[in-house]
C-alpha cells in the first residue's frame, strides 16, 4: 500500500508516488526511538541514488523530523510509557524526496506552531539564519535546549519550507502532520 493510500486525501499532500509497482523508502508508525532512527538512516544510505549534498540534506532532515517527535509527542509508547510515538515516511517521486511525520500534540500548542510555521515559511534562506541565530541566543539565555529551532533547520536544508497541518481531536488532542520535499536537483 502506498503512502498517499494510507494517509487521507485531504492532508495537502500530493508529491506522494503514485506509481502502483514503487513502495516508500520507509513507512513506520510506532515508538520513536534511536534504533529506529539509526535503521530509517541505514535505509536512506543504501536506498538514495543520489548527490552528497542530497543524501546529506535527507539524513539531516529525517534527524530533526524524528527528534521533533521524540521531543514533543504526547502520544507514549504502551508498552515502556517513556518512549514517544509517531509516524515517520520517507517516499521518491521522478523529483523529488517526500518526508511526512505524524504525531499527537496537545492542543493548546496549535496556535504557536502555526504561527511559527508561517513565520518559518515566509522567510528566505537568510532570514531563515537570523531566525535560527535569534533562536539559540534566546535559549542560551532561557537554557533551554533548541526549542523551536529543529524546523527551522528543516526548511533551511530542504530550501522550500515545509507544510503542517493540525487536525483537531478533541478538546486535548491534535493530530500534528508535517510534510518537506527536498527537490533532487537543488
Amino acid at each position: 500500500m502506498k503512502i498517499s493510500q494510507m494517509l487521507s486525501s485531504d492532508l495537502m499532500f500530493t508529491n506522494i508516488n503514485t506509481q502502483p509497482d514503487k513502495h516508500p523508502i520507509f513507512f513506520y508508525k510506532g515508538g520513536i526511538n534511536n534504533d529506529v532512527v539509526a535503521k530509517m538512516k541505514n535505509l536512506i544510505d543504501t536506498k538514495l541514488k543520489t548527490t552528497h549534498q542530497i543524501h546529506y540534506k535527507t539524513r539531516s532532515i529525517l534527524l530533526e523530523l524524528a527528534q521533533n517527535i521524540m521531543s514533543y509527542s504526547v502520544e507514549y509508547n504502551a508498552l515502556d510509557g517513556e518512549e514517544r510515538v509517531g509516524l515517520l515516511a520517507l517516499d521518491e517521486t521522478k523529483d523529488t524526496f517526500v518526508f511526512l511525520t505524524g504525531n499527537l500534540i496537545n492542543t493548546q500548542n496549535q496556535a504557536t506552531l502555526l504561527a511559527h510555521a508561517a513565520d518559518i515559511n515566509a522567510r528566505d534562506q537568510k532570514g531563515l539564519a537570523d531566525l535560527k541565530l535569534s533562536l539559540i541566543k534566546d535559549n542560551l539565555m532561557q537554557k533551554t535546549k533548541r526549542a523551536g529551532i529543529g524546523l527551522v533547520q528543516v526548511a533551511i536544508l530542504s530550501e522550500n519550507g515545509y507544510q503542517l497541518k493540525i487536525k483537531s481531536i478533541n478538546a486535548q488532542y491534535a493530530y500534528l502532520t508535517i510534510a518537506v520535499t527536498i527537490f533532487k536537483n537543488s
